[in-house]
């Protein structure tokens, strides 16, 4: 199983209309095979410092995701609403530590 870290900045006044695309982009990941669970958070101190932390069972399926069309259109509806380019990180269990 991998982790993806997602941050995003989103511009002032921009919030809701986040939400609802994310929302969106969230319904949509469910239907992929692979795709376990997935979580918004933000700072506590700042809503618009957006973290979304997603499960999948393997890389295979996070990439799969990452490049379909319906992320792809996803990210495009909501470019306008960020301050900047998202940042994405993959996270992966380090056995070591168990």
């Amino acid at each position: 199983m991998i982790r993806v870290l997602i941050q995003r900045q989103i511009s002032q006044g921009c919030l809701e209309e986040y939400l609802t695309l994310i929302r969106q982009a969230r319904k949509q990941a469910n239907t992929v095979d692979g795709f376990i669970a997935g979580e918004l958070l933000h700072e506590k101190d700042n809503q618009h410092n957006a973290v979304i932390i997603s499960s999948w069972e393997n890389y295979e399926a996070w990439e799969s995701w990452s490049v379909s069309e319906q992320r792809l259109a996803a990210l495009k509806s909501m470019r306008s609403l960020l301050e900047d380019d998202e940042k994405v990180t993959i996270l992966e269990n380090n056995h070591m530590f168990v």
